[in-house]
């Protein structure tokens, strides 16, 4: 008996009525097996090939470079949780090599995309795949890193070695601060990225549901809790980001513990790419007054310094810890990390200006401006030591 042709399911009214023309997406519905039962417009022209042609192949006959493993892994997980999951533009880059012909001044050859797998047909054990064009974000970013290396330059020509009055030692940490705008732009643009893909998920899922007649109140109000929360979070970055910004003319009481978890927030993405596990032991009473945002960018060049020595040295186990302890006179502050340690030959030189061990991308400015902005501006010292592939970063400042 001839094998009849799967045709475009029950469900694919709406499809091709509703989402096909509204949402500025792939969509392509795939069973566990990875056959295709569905391929909307928007792949039909990004990739040259009709849904008829399609349909019933497995996805990865079509595009061999996908990762079959891995994408079967992702759909039972889906499937099993009844749960999205992802790929993201800076893991994966893309899952369909779409070939870019329409971006001028692209860094890519191929679409960058962000894909979430959402459940469709749990019953059938099918999903749907939504592939969202990410190259402009992975553009900008590409733009970013370049301008952050050629301010660093820009820097190095500007300074050099001449022996810095004060309003030089003022301009260079001016100087420091607008690049580290650079870094911190392409660090909450790394931290929206996920966020905003699940906003799209939501929101996409809520057409699909309104479609099949399963939306329901309680469906709309969870959905759109999740999404007011995200979008909270997104304000709370960008308002840590204006705050830090801001330029010091008053020194403020601060709680020593929020300026940490602050500092952390915005490297937190970094930190958890590297697996290294963030503790801090920190009495929530303890106040200093001091410049604000002076403090605050000391802490986030050491933050930075052992990201950096934990991506350069592949530690195991990785960890950083803030402890603190208290004199009559003075807040000691100790940062350690276990990122491999420095050489004894390096520490004799580790603040001196341009001074630097990294592979790449290293100013030498970023200890030499911590230590100026701690003596000059916030009256303490700043020491570091090092034992047993473990550094230690001690910060005195008076009470």
């Amino acid at each position: 008996m001839a094998q009849t042709k799967t045709q475009p399911d029950s469900r694919r009214t709406f499809l091709d009525n509703t989402l096909v023309n509204l949402i500025n997406n792939g969509l392509i519905i795939l069973d566990e097996t990875l056959k295709i039962h569905a391929y909307n417009k928007w792949m039909q022209i990004q990739t040259n090939k009709q849904e008829e042609t399609v349909l019933d192949q497995k996805i990865t006959e079509l595009f061999p470079n996908i990762n079959e493993k891995v994408l079967q892994r992702k759909i039972k997980t889906t499937l099993l949780m009844q749960n999205a999951t992802y790929y993201t533009a800076s893991t994966s880059n893309y899952l369909i090599p779409i070939k870019i012909n329409q971006i001028q001044n692209s860094k890519f050859e191929y679409m960058q995309q962000d894909v979430s797998i959402v459940p469709y047909d749990v019953a059938n054990k099918k999903v749907a795949l939504i592939i969202t064009d990410q190259t402009g974000m992975a553009n900008t970013n590409a733009l970013l890193r370049e301008n952050i290396l050629k301010v660093k330059k820009l820097n190095e020509a500007l300074i050099q070695e001449k022996a810095l009055t004060q309003k030089q030692h003022e301009q260079l940490i001016v100087s420091s601060r607008n690049a580290a705008m650079g870094e911190m732009i392409s660090m909450i643009a790394h931290q929206w990225r996920q966020p905003l893909s699940v906003i799209n998920t939501s929101i996409a899922s809520l057409k699909i549901k309104k479609e099949l007649g399963l939306l329901n109140e309680s469906a709309t109000d969870n959905t759109l809790q999740r999404i007011e929360k995200i979008v909270l979070y997104l304000s709370d970055t960008i308002n840590d980001f204006r705050d830090y910004f801001k330029p010091n003319k008053n020194q403020t009481v601060i709680h020593l513990a929020s300026i940490f978890e602050k500092a952390f927030d915005l490297l937190k993405t970094e930190f958890e790419s590297e697996n290294i596990t963030y503790t801090q032991s920190i009495d929530e009473n303890i106040t200093i007054t001091t410049y604000k945002n002076d403090f605050l960018q000391v802490i986030l060049n050491l933050l930075k310094n052992s990201l950096d020595a934990f991506h350069e040295n592949n530690a195991t186990q990785k960890w950083l810890k803030i402890t603190t302890k208290q004199t009559k006179e003075k807040l000691i502050l100790q940062i350690t990390d276990n990122a491999g340690g420095i050489k004894k030959e390096v520490l004799k030189k580790i603040f001196e200006p341009y001074y630097s061990t990294k592979s790449k991308n290293g100013t030498g400015l970023g200890l030499y401006i911590s230590q100026k902005l701690i003596e000059d501006h916030l009256q303490g010292s700043i020491e570091i030591s090092s034992k047993d592939n473990q550094t230690f970063v001690t910060i005195s400042l008076p009470k």
